[in-house]
């Protein structure tokens, strides 16, 4: 990744000189000459950021990608600022320029990253993954699909699995007390919003385990005793892209604006929860925490049966404290309260299945 200084955090000002020394620096011109680059216009909605693709004309086009993405700060006023006030894009900054290489998961490939808190500047180019298909936490995931998100999941954990250094790649660094602290705080504070705004759609035993928690979140945000390691903390179908074109990768990881030093068994935890029924979910989740388990023994860390068990009931807990803090941050929709009622539901479920609030009391 180069250091150009000029960080470009609209797309719209991007000019062919400026992506050429991008792509030169990166090693992605591989000798070409890059002849081109044309803004093609945005790509989804994003709501603290936005996307949008480029394409590339090349003097020897073999080889050399015909398009990019690249990832900006929200155009609108007020999405940029709370961008830049809180962690989303210094996390991902810190992800892909410090983090990304140290780990085997199959992240987008970046070719530059570039961030200017104080000027309020952000702007990552990358890998163009027009051959996947983003997945969608409404339907979920088959079976094939979540052993792919499991191989992934033990890519991330195990290179960085109870590695010291790890408490350095937050963009606040904090010890873990603190930070249970803090978490505990948000939810006990956003908790009333929550269950003002949806607790009359949740049956009452998941409403019930939703306030339950509260008092045990900082208890729980201090872990479970098995090491740490590098967590993406969002780890769900609507973050994956999965190859719909025969040279796409299988499975492509994004949304790096949540990752952090934490337990692994979090992100396997809220993924099934997430990408199945509570009655799908009771009939797969052995077999792929076993997958995930003998995969992770495989990659050199040991790691027993009765551990990850506990492990996976202390990490359903997950799922409330996300489904509580994002309802209550979030822009209301209906689509967003389906969404959160869904997720407040099959989280609340398999923590309630495995007496997930015993591990923290």
């Amino acid at each position: 990744m180069g250091e150009i200084q000029d960080i470009r955090s609209d797309p719209r000002t991007i000019d062919t000189a400026w992506m050429a020394r991008v792509l030169d620096d990166a090693g992605v011109s591989a000798g070409a000459t890059l002849l081109d680059c044309r803004f093609d216009g945005f790509v989804g909605t994003g709501q603290t950021g936005c996307n949008g693709r480029f394409s590339l004309t090349w003097s020897e086009p073999a080889g050399r990608p015909a398009t990019v993405m690249g990832k900006f700060p929200s155009l609108d006023e007020t999405a940029r600022a709370t961008g830049f006030g809180g962690t989303a894009y210094v996390t991902e900054f810190n992800f892909y320029s410090r983090i990304a290489s140290t780990v085997s998961v199959r992240a987008p490939k970046c070719h530059h990253a570039a961030l200017n808190l104080e000027a309020q500047q952000f702007c990552l180019i990358m890998e163009d993954l027009s051959g996947s298909e983003q997945g969608d936490q409404f339907v979920g995931l088959s079976l094939d699909e979540a052993e792919l998100a499991i191989e992934q999941a033990v890519l991330m954990h195990a290179p960085r699995w109870g590695d010291p250094t790890l408490d350095e790649i937050a963009p606040n660094p904090a010890t873990v007390e603190e930070r249970a602290a803090v978490l505990s705080m948000f939810y006990s504070m956003m908790l009333p919003a929550f269950m003002e705004r949806l607790g009359a759609r949740l049956e009452e035993p998941i409403a019930r385990i939703v306030q339950d928690f509260a008092p045990h979140v900082e208890r729980w945000a201090q872990g479970s005793g098995t090491p740490l390691t590098l967590a993406h903390y969002d780890f769900r179908p609507d973050n994956f892209l999965f190859a719909r074109t025969p040279d796409a990768p299988p499975l492509v990881i994004v949304d790096w604006q949540t990752a952090n030093q934490g337990l692994g068994m979090v992100d396997v935890a809220y993924m099934i929860a997430g990408s199945f029924t509570p009655e799908r979910r009771r009939d797969v989740e052995r077999d792929l925490l076993e997958s995930y388990r003998t995969r992770m023994n495989a990659a050199g860390v040991d790691y027993d049966v009765d551990t990850c068990w506990r492990d996976y009931r202390f990490g359903s807990l997950w799922g409330l404290v996300i489904t509580v803090l994002a309802t209550s941050m979030a822009a209301r929709t209906e689509r967003g309260d389906d969404l959160f009622v869904k997720m407040a539901t099959q989280h609340g479920q398999q923590a309630l299945d495995h007496d997930a609030l015993d591990l923290v009391k």
